[in-house]
């Protein structure tokens, strides 16, 4: 049965190996090789006091290990679900061993066991029988960081649905991103520790031994002291944990799909009869307030930003600054503006509702005022508070200068971003179990992360200005523009948004009801073949989002603030090794050519969409004819 369920996992796997998706897969095993390489290298690394290289390499385990827990809620399932074989006569346990044999064929298992193969380098330079015992020390690593995330995937798909589980998920979600734009502040506060010269304590140590991916390093160390009970000893726990895991597993293979969570609200209070609560508009906000609230997929929505924001400005604190404490209000707006980009495709066929009552306005300035009431208090509390915290001064215009003008422009954003590109989901009753297989809005939320930062440029100029000249007036004048361009903003922006949801309702709904566009409906209908965009545009593409962000910011704008700052942190930042004089340039050009990169990298993104509805348009035109195609979306809404 392994057999034909491996053969079955990389059949799925080469006929979805197209378009985009091969591109992010090629791409995520390239970084995937990149870190295990450097998993590998830390065991050459020549440290002179004992014990702090495997603690080291402890704590590199460690992420692994979290990176397979919270992978699966990174990405999508699994390939192969066990309820594909949940009508089959498969006893649970024959299954699990089945489907834990079809995980290890994969370009993350293979990934995984060459990083874990820095054990057995590391147990090389201890002798021949450390190494020895390092290599079944490594295969039960593997097979258990295998079964821990299957398992953890299994137990969270309890809680997923509730409001509990969905924060969960949005901190989860918000930490590997930052991990994966940030995680070289964390190298950095090591490298200016003394951690490489004096060792982690004594209680820290022993903690991480404790933890089931470092007891292949445990075993290592004891078989070189030739403590043999120890020895034994870990091994025969990891062998027993993975039976444990293994049995879990299988336990819940057959458990049937569970129920959606109801969450039930407070009585019905009077409604109000004047005020911002009143009318049409007053009773969509309501109702947005109260789904924001009580539904896990918009608390998720809302997790992210905040969580993304406080650790994206306290990660610097580890090499001891307070650079970024300013900016976590704005990054909090920023980001919510990526967050909350597709709210009509998450309430799914329900927009018939306001199709058919004609209340498409006040449904649009309903939800401009939800997402301002929920983001924008947070927003000032987090920029207000933290910039007290910093002790910066100075930071005080330029907060003021953001802050306004994102929540407003981001409030135009979103909805306009939730009208025109508008991306079909599941409704909320046909959800998975798994919160993030939803809508793929990758695309909409990179182009949406830069185009939000425009709406402040205006005030941030005015700032600068003001700096340049050494005018207060100019300096402080920052807040009112911003504040003035974020109204104007979210006013026009919502009006473009209402008037199209006006004219396109219709389309809307058909899409979210088939989950494509009208003419891509009646191009499938007809026997049309699905177009897909070239792997080599694709891989340019992901390529431009990879390179261009990394230039920007990283090799950009952050050696920029620390010349100006006068801040002596080099890590892997091109401008701070250069000779003096030479790091303002070096900066500059990597934050214009990052600049360059992003620009195409958007460009890229909406020429392939372009393309690609062209070409279906094209299509369903040559079709219509012969095959007759879908109904009108007009003739479904009517019917309805």
């Amino acid at each position: 049965m392994v057999g034909v369920l491996i053969r079955m996992k990389l059949a799925t796997i080469r006929n979805s190996m197209t378009g985009g998706k091969a591109a992010w897969m090629v791409t995520g095993g390239v970084f995937g090789l990149l870190f295990a390489a450097a998993t590998i290298w830390l065991t050459f690394v020549d440290i002179a006091r004992p014990g702090v290289l495997g603690d080291l390499l402890a704590c590199v385990w460690v992420m692994w290990m979290l990176g397979w827990v919270v992978g699966p809620l990174w990405g999508a399932s699994a390939v192969l679900r066990a309820d594909h074989f949940a009508l089959l006569p498969v006893p649970r346990r024959k299954l699990a061993v089945g489907l834990l044999g079809a995980a290890f064929a994969g370009i993350t298992t293979a990934v995984t066991a060459l990083a874990f193969l820095s054990l057995i380098t590391y147990a090389a330079h201890l002798g021949v029988v450390p190494a020895l015992i390092a290599v079944p020390a490594a295969a039960g690593e593997l097979v258990f960081v295998v079964l821990l995330s299957r398992v953890a995937y299994a137990l969270f798909g309890f809680v997923a649905t509730s409001r509990t589980g969905a924060a969960i998920t949005g901190l989860l979600l918000a930490a590997m991103i930052v991990l994966s734009q940030s995680g070289w502040m964390l190298v950095v506060g090591i490298m200016y520790s003394d951690v490489l010269s004096t060792g982690f304590s004594s209680a820290f140590s022993a903690t991480l031994r404790w933890i089931p991916s470092s007891w292949g390093v445990v075993a290592v160390d004891a078989a070189d002291h030739g403590d043999w009970l120890l020895v034994l000893g870990a091994l025969a726990g990891l062998a027993a944990l993975i039976g444990v895991l293994l049995l879990t597993w299988a336990a819940t293979l057959g458990t049937p799909r569970r129920y959606q969570v109801t969450i039930h609200g407070t009585s019905h209070g009077p409604v109000p009869t004047g005020g911002l609560f009143a009318g049409p508009t007053g009773a969509v906000f309501r109702k947005e307030l109260r789904t924001w609230w009580r539904d896990p997929l918009r608390t998720t929505t809302a997790t992210v930003p905040i969580v993304w924001a406080l650790l994206t400005a306290l990660l610097p604190l580890t090499f001891d600054a307070k650079a970024l404490l300013p900016w976590a209000g704005p990054a909090v707006a920023v980001f919510a503006i990526t967050s909350a980009c597709n709210l009509y495709s998450q309430d799914g066929t329900a927009l018939w509702q306001t199709i058919t009552t004609g209340t498409q306005h006040a449904d649009v300035r309903g939800r401009q005022w939800a997402y301002l009431a929920v983001f924008g208090p947070i927003s000032i509390a987090l920029s207000v508070g933290f910039t007290i915290w910093s002790g910066y001064t100075w930071a005080w215009p330029w907060v003021a200068a953001t802050v306004p003008a994102l929540l407003g422009g981001g409030a135009g954003l979103i909805i306009y971003a939730s009208v025109a590109g508008m991306v079909p989901g599941p409704d909320a009753h046909k959800r998975p179990v798994n919160p993030l297989e939803r809508a793929n809005t990758t695309g909409q939320s990179n182009v949406l992360f830069w185009l939000g930062l425009i709406p402040a440029a205006p005030a941030l100029t005015t700032v600068i200005l003001g700096h340049l000249f050494d005018l207060p007036v100019l300096l402080w004048a920052g807040g009112p523009i911003s504040l003035a361009t974020g109204i104007a903003l979210a006013w026009w922006l919502g009006s473009l948004a209402s008037k199209r949801l006006t004219a396109k309702g219709a389309e809307m709904l058909h899409a979210m009801r088939t989950g494509r566009n009208t003419a891509a409906g009646r191009a499938a209908a007809s026997g049309g073949t699905r177009i897909e965009v070239s792997k080599r545009d694709a891989t340019i593409g992901l390529l431009y989002w990879v390179l261009g962000p990394i230039l920007l910011f990283p090799q950009g704008l952050l050696p920029l603030v620390f010349i100006l700052t006068r801040t002596d942190v080099k890590s892997w930042f091109l401008a701070m090794y250069v000779p003096r004089g030479w790091g303002l340039p070096v900066a500059g050009v990597s934050i214009l050519i990052g600049i360059f990169l992003c620009a195409q990298a958007i460009l890229i993104t909406f020429r392939n969409k372009g393309i690609r509805a062209q070409r279906e348009a094209a299509a369903a035109r040559e079709r219509d004819d012969a095959a007759g195609g879908d109904p009108a979306p007009h003739q479904e809404l009517e019917s309805v």
